[in-house]
């Protein structure tokens, strides 16, 4: 075979630095944006083993990340340097990331394929992995601010008590199971660097969004406004409070994922500003 796996429950920081710049030549080569979330590799609880990381030559030529959000399926996303393709290393590290799902009774893996990644849009073909949803990944247009109105609504930072009001959001504003929702908001860990906001109108929750800081980065996420209140403009006020936020606070560059499906909302974010930077496919794997 001429290369080792090696499963990890936690990354040390040199570990990152080498898929990091993993990641860094196979967007050279492949002219793409690969999503690794180094947040959250940076923040694993070490509990679970979670990254795979592939050594040939005494370097890392592959690795293989799980996002677990909820039990019912894990999120993919990794790479293979490309000097060292077709000799079966994604392969390798799919099987061993299968078998760490089945031991935990995860069912499913949903791959992260960025658009333009052809070799990777043919391996989980190969698999037999159904395309299942994208999203766009958006950035914040440099100088450029929606001009809104006087706002009718405002953010509030959400506290623990609010936890109930944010499930009960998710659940409607997403569409979701509440059992899903309950694991995600237990898998995700609350840092300095993250911070929710409950959008009120006349002091009532509404809706939510989510913020998330990574050095001079801002990130927007789990942004929902409930389907009683949509239509009224509110989201777009709250999005623009949402980066009025971030940037007052020194980001110097804001980004969001949105799924494509959702047209409405995609012309939302264009209006306060955001473009499409890249996509990413979702495709669906039985284990």
């Amino acid at each position: 075979m001429g290369y080792d796996i090696v499963a990890k429950t936690r990354l040390t920081a040199e570990e990152i630095a080498e898929v990091l710049q993993l990641v860094q030549v196979c967007n050279e080569h492949d002219g793409i944006d690969l999503k690794v979330n180094p947040d959250m590799l940076r923040s694993r609880r070490g509990t679970e083993t979670e990254d795979f990381l592939c050594y040939q030559d005494d370097r890392v030529v592959g690795f293989l990340g799980l996002y677990v959000f909820h039990g019912e399926e894990a999120e993919v996303s990794g790479m293979v340097h490309p000097a060292y393709r077709r000799k079966g290393i994604f392969r390798a590290l799919q099987n061993e990331a299968a078998k760490a799902c089945r031991e935990r009774k995860i069912p499913q893996h949903c791959f992260i394929v960025q658009r333009e990644s052809h070799s990777g849009k043919s391996f989980v073909e190969q698999l037999g992995a159904v395309y299942s949803f994208s999203e766009y990944w958006m950035d914040l247009a440099p100088d450029k601010k929606a001009v809104l109105p006087p706002p009718s609504i405002q953010l509030r930072a959400a506290v623990p008590s609010d936890l109930e009001t944010l499930i009960w959001l998710d659940v409607h504003g997403f569409q979701m199971e509440e059992k899903k929702v309950r694991e995600m908001h237990q898998s995700i860990e609350q840092n300095d660097r993250s911070k929710t906001y409950l959008i009120l109108s006349h002091d009532q929750p509404i809706g939510k969004i989510g913020t998330m800081r990574t050095e001079k980065k801002g990130f927007i996420y789990g942004f929902c406004v409930h389907p009683t209140h949509q239509g009224k403009g509110y989201g777009r006020q709250a999005l623009a409070q949402a980066i009025d936020i971030l940037l007052h606070e020194g980001m110097e560059k804001v980004s969001l994922e949105v799924a494509c499906e959702n047209s409405n909302a995609l012309g939302l974010y264009e209006s306060c500003g955001f473009f499409v930077k890249s996509a990413n496919d979702y495709y669906k794997l039985t284990l």
